[in-house]
């Protein structure tokens, strides 16, 4: 038996701990996207949690100190009473925090310290408004509340991963099937989203899911959003060819031909400033789906769902290709009509579709086929 060796680096084994929880690439994605910002996520931990699983929490929030992140942890949004007997619970079990007001946030952060903030106010609009107005402040694009399950559940449902608030069908009949308290939450969640001058995602989970929340892109608990803004484009001179292309490459991790730009192409779909893209290309039997790039962080936002709809609503018949090892194979055969899998230039693939006939598939395989290669490796 291999001796574990007990030199290893504190913040090696996190990122270790993290890898298992997901794979390596998102959470290196996350990380990366984390500790370029000052204000990573504003965490609000509800009284149950502080009641009962505080010991959790303290444990994740020592995990990210060992990463160098540190959320601002606020209290008291739904119940104000004893928020501040609260923070203090979860400062005296971690390192370098301190209960302050939200004015003294930036501050603490810059000195390295995590900030446990309680919110007062009689009116839990006001409570809400101002985490909306310290997020704002703060530049965080990640609001967390902690409860004492994972995601909002509906009576007799099951926990919904997604709510889009753009989305009228998702909202609506959602808040009528929720407990009171939970319908009440998500309510405030969708006034606050709409305070907040720039993008922000919201999540509700527990303390026990709280990293695989933060460092994957399937989540966990319920996750609430604004959908994305998807622009359809004609030409490679309409749009930031050099942004799109980027976007390609790092989506799938491999660079394009130097003749991909010289492709004309029918449609392009560009999402949220340029974190996920289809592009859609004319054949002789129906339009092909060339490409459909999102970056790992915009994956777990829902993003690419927000162009399928728009693609699948525009294009009732598509088909295309995947190799067949590419983690997205999977979400594709959702929401495909059917598949073939084939070998092509000696690699498997699946090629999928949507709205064709039986009759034309073999006319689809052949074209994805004989379809050129777009990346150069």
């Amino acid at each position: 038996m291999t001796a574990v060796d007990e030199r290893l680096d504190p913040k090696d084994l996190v990122l270790r701990f993290l890898a298992s929880i997901g794979r390596p690439r998102e959470a290196e994605s996350y990380l990366a996207l984390y500790r370029a910002r000052a204000a990573f996520a504003i965490v609000h931990a509800s009284d149950p949690v502080v009641a009962g699983a505080v010991d959790a929490l303290a444990a994740d929030l020592r995990l990210l100190d060992e990463l160098g992140l540190r959320p601002v942890l606020t209290f008291g949004a739904i119940d104000p009473g004893g928020a501040v007997a609260r923070a203090q619970a979860v400062a005296a079990r971690v390192a370098h925090a301190e209960v302050v007001p939200a004015a003294e946030v930036e501050a603490v952060l810059a000195a390295g310290r995590l900030p446990l903030v309680p919110l007062s106010g009689p009116a839990i609009d006001a409570r809400f408004d101002a985490l909306a107005t310290l997020a704002a402040r703060t530049g965080a694009e990640k609001l967390v509340f902690l409860g004492r399950r994972s995601g909002l559940q509906p009576r007799d449902g099951r926990v919904v991963s997604l709510v889009d608030l753009a989305r009228p069908d998702d909202y609506d009949p959602l808040l009528a099937t929720l407990p009171a308290r939970q319908a009440a939450l998500l309510r405030q969640i969708a006034r606050l989203v709409d305070r907040v001058p720039h993008r922000v995602t919201v999540s509700v989970t527990s303390p026990l899911d709280l990293l695989r929340e933060l460092f994957t892109v399937k989540g966990a608990g319920t996750l609430v959003r604004r959908g994305a803004r998807v622009t359809r484009y004609g030409s490679w001179a309409e749009l930031d060819a050099p942004r799109l292309i980027a976007l390609v490459e790092d989506a799938f991790g491999r660079p394009l031909r130097a003749d991909f730009r010289e492709r004309a192409f029918a449609s392009a779909y560009v999402a949220d400033d340029y974190r996920g893209a289809a592009i859609v290309t004319d054949t002789a039997l129906a339009p092909y789906l060339s490409k459909f790039a999102v970056t790992t962080v915009a994956r777990g936002e829902g993003v690419g769902g927000d162009l399928w709809r728009v693609l699948a609503d525009e294009h009732p018949r598509l088909f295309w290709r995947s190799r067949a090892e590419n983690p997205i194979t999977a979400w594709y055969r959702e929401q495909a009509d059917g598949l073939v899998k084939r070998t092509i230039d000696g690699s498997a693939w699946v090629v999928l579709w949507r709205g064709l006939e039986p009759t034309e598939i073999a006319l689809a395989v052949a074209i994805c086929e004989r379809t050129p290669p777009d990346f150069s490796t």
